[in-house]
């Protein structure tokens, strides 16, 4: 006789059954907050802070822009002012600046709407960065011990800090051009117990493996005999640059909050929950952050 399991039916039952109702799900949307996003550095530039206000979970409305705003930092030293640009809601630096490693940076907006007068601000100390980038170098990929013949990565060698709370982010230009416009979307490096040791130096080596920053996208060519070519996505005398950022903790962990809450499923949490330095808390989102930066350089 033939047996039948009959808890698999069971399970099949519910299952199926569960694919013929539709499940509305009603998500709780909070108040309208305000949304500041911003940066300055030890990068002698114009800086920018954003300013919106937040939107409903499901809204495919333009985000709304917070035009009209006074937007300055000051640092117990200096006070840096900045205006709106013709992007409403995008306020930058009067004139070119550079931030001070080991300074505190305020942030100060206020704005009058049809609810009255807001004040919000932020504050961000600018950590150390490693002294310099010794040296980068283009070679292959080293995955458990094995090459990849088809894949090069950038490894920077430098001598990293001693501070195991020092959190970097790197990123990468070809020819001036970025590969991505946004910290956000930074590849982010604690090295925690490692800190200290050279990075991608032989002790470094030895405990975790190589360390490559950046992945370079590759051609594919196929042969007549069926075998495959790579080549790198690169011309010679392309010129290739690593932007390394030193950051405070509290952004590392703003960003790995954003990624966390990143697609439109409302079961894999919501972003009101992701972290902020922006106060009066419960009022605003977003985060202000004082970065300092290193620049290295090579010639393909």
């Amino acid at each position: 006789m033939k047996k039948i399991n009959i808890l698999l039916i069971i399970i099949y039952i519910i299952g199926f059954s569960s694919c013929i109702d539709d499940i509305e799900i009603e998500t709780q949307e909070g108040p309208q907050l305000i949304g500041i996003n911003g940066y300055i550095s030890n990068e002698y530039k114009k800086h920018q802070i954003t300013i919106s206000k937040t939107m409903d979970f499901y809204s495919t409305n333009e985000i709304e822009m917070v035009s009209g705003a006074e937007v300055f930092i000051h640092d117990g030293h200096d006070t840096i002012y900045l205006e709106e640009t013709e992007n409403k809601g995008c306020y930058e630096t009067i004139d070119s600046v550079a931030g001070i490693i080991g300074r505190t940076y305020n942030l100060i907006v206020n704005y009058i709407d049809n609810d009255g007068e807001h004040n919000y601000y932020a504050q961000s100390t600018m950590r150390e960065n490693v002294t310099q980038i010794d040296s980068l170098v283009i070679k292959n990929i080293t995955l458990g011990g094995v090459l990849m013949e088809e894949a090069y990565g950038l490894y920077p060698y430098f001598q990293s800090n001693s501070d195991p709370n020092t959190n970097y982010l790197a990123n990468i230009a070809i020819n001036d051009s970025l590969t991505t416009e946004s910290l956000i979307q930074c590849t982010s490096y604690s090295l925690a117990g490692l800190s200290g040791l050279y990075v991608n130096g032989p002790e470094f080596v030895s405990l975790v493996g190589n360390l490559p920053v950046y992945i370079f996208p590759m051609f594919v060519t196929l042969n007549e005999d069926g075998s495959y070519t790579y080549e790198i996505d690169l011309e010679e005398g392309d010129e290739i640059s690593m932007y390394l950022y030193s950051i405070t903790p509290e952004f590392a962990k703003y960003i790995s909050d954003i990624n966390s809450n990143f697609g439109s499923n409302p079961m894999m949490g919501m972003p009101y929950n992701v972290s902020t330095n922006i106060y009066p808390e419960g009022k605003a989102v977003g985060f202000f952050e004082a970065y300092s930066c290193v620049k290295a350089s090579i010639i393909y």
